[in-house]
């Protein structure tokens, strides 16, 4: 296994070590920093967690780690959901009271500047984007839908502009018209997404991610959990 995808002493340290059995998860992810993430928050809460880079990696790990919960990913994040309070509500109405909820994201600046860019570009890239969230404004929709953000960590998504918009299939009159705007861009929203000209019309850059843990809130009105 990788060394990237392995549990760090940070994380499984001597006071988790030593409480006794704990609840097993298996995460497969096949972003590095995102996996990382993701460990890093669940082993913050007391779980023991291996990592996979992906499915085949983590069914290998099953027989030998017997996880109590897998966690996979999938293509519709919640930043393209009609309604993200709706996903939350519903999250909360089905999740055990002894449950964790763990979000992996697209988060945005709080720079209004910034953030209204990204929206537009993410949009105009793909008409099914609706709207990320600021780091704020996830932290407040888990509250507002009954939970305790119980741990939070960051980090980002590294890309090419030119294959970002080829996996899309962004139509190329688009792709030629957000091509120019990159060429032009305000150096603080450059800054912000850490965008650089590689030549050839394409531009490496970083979207923002956000990974939250939230427990439901006891007799929460409206979405008490289940078990």
């Amino acid at each position: 296994m990788a060394e990237e995808s392995e549990i760090t002493s940070e994380i499984l340290d001597d006071t988790i070590a030593a409480a006794g059995p704990v609840p097993k998860i298996l995460v497969a992810e096949d972003i590095p920093d995102l996996r990382d993430a993701i460990v890093m928050v669940l082993g913050e809460q007391g779980y023991l967690v291996q990592a996979a880079s992906d499915g085949l990696e983590a069914t290998a790990l099953v027989p030998a780690f017997d996880p109590d919960l897998v966690i996979l990913d999938m293509r519709t994040a919640p930043h393209h959901f009609a309604s993200i309070p709706a996903f939350l509500a519903e999250s909360r109405r089905v999740l055990r009271a002894s449950g964790v909820l763990l979000l992996v994201d697209t988060t945005t600046s709080e720079n209004e500047v910034a953030r209204v860019w990204h929206q537009d570009m993410e949009w105009r890239r793909d008409r099914s984007h609706v709207a990320a969230p600021t780091p704020s404004g996830w932290r407040s929709a888990l509250e507002d839908a009954g939970f305790i953000v119980t741990g939070e960590a960051s980090t980002t998504v590294d890309m090419a502009f030119n294959d970002w918009v080829a996996r899309s299939k962004t139509p190329e009159r688009d792709v030629k018209a957000m091509r120019t705007e990159w060429s032009e861009i305000d150096v603080g929203v450059a800054r912000e997404h850490d965008i650089r000209e590689l030549g050839g019309g394409d531009f490496s850059f970083s979207w923002p991610v956000i990974v939250l843990s939230g427990s439901p809130v006891a007799g929460f009105p409206d979405g008490d959990g289940v078990g």
